[in-house]
């Protein structure tokens, strides 16, 4: 069972079709309900991930039947503001949603990887999380710390514990994004072209079946970085 947090965003809508032919996937959106409801092997369930909470209820509640758990954490908000002037409201949601809320659907998931003695957690990341705004900078950088940390405590139980570090794709934020800002990114890119989501569920699909491929981080930026 893939369960998939962030569904309802850019890259999140665009990837539920493919992760569903790896694995029935169960989608996890905040507030908008994703179009595309009717795919088949795909469940959606609404929780407020900056809610401790709501993510224990859940896991509480579907626990009851999940097994073989791919945890994909995709879902992630970004506020811009220079840091001298940042709201601590800003920075604490920030934290929730983009590494809070990693640590704690892998907390609660463990105990049922561990039973199944098989785990995948992935952690979507960005090629930008050392620049820009400070709070998704260091709520970013923060999950190379918990994914090494998960890889070396559960990698015994046959839990792996992985990022996917993300440039611009054809989904997401980049298109909101300024024109001007657009080009500054693509100039970067040797190909001078945006990446396809296939690649990243080319990714996740590695990662799920390399027992192996454990602590790691992969870069699909088409050469940026």
């Amino acid at each position: 069972m893939i369960v998939l947090t962030g569904a309802s965003g850019g890259i999140g809508t665009e990837i539920i079709g493919d992760l569903s032919k790896l694995d029935d996937v169960l989608a996890i959106y905040n507030t908008t309900k994703p179009k595309n409801i009717n795919l088949p092997n795909v469940s959606f369930r609404k929780v407020d991930i900056s809610d401790p909470e709501e993510i224990k209820s859940f896991v509480d509640k579907e626990g009851l039947y999940l097994k073989n758990i791919s945890l994909i954490n995709m879902a992630a908000v970004s506020i811009d503001g220079l840091l001298a002037n940042y709201d601590l409201e800003n920075w604490e949601k920030v934290m929730k949603i983009n590494l809070i809320s990693n640590f704690l659907f892998s907390k609660y998931l463990l105990p049922k990887m561990i039973k199944d003695k098989w785990g995948r957690i992935i952690h979507i990341s960005s090629t930008n999380s050392a620049i820009g705004a400070g709070a998704y900078s260091s709520s970013k950088s923060g999950l190379d710390g918990l994914s090494k940390a998960l890889s070396k405590e559960y990698g015994r139980y046959n839990i792996t514990s992985n990022i996917i570090k993300l440039g611009v794709f054809n989904s997401g934020m980049f298109h909101q994004l300024s024109k001007k800002n657009q080009k500054i990114f693509l100039e970067k890119i040797p190909s001078k072209n945006i990446g396809k989501t296939s690649n990243i569920t080319n990714a996740i699909s590695f990662l799920i079946s390399s027992e192996f491929v454990n602590g790691a981080s992969i870069t699909i930026d088409g050469g940026a970085s």
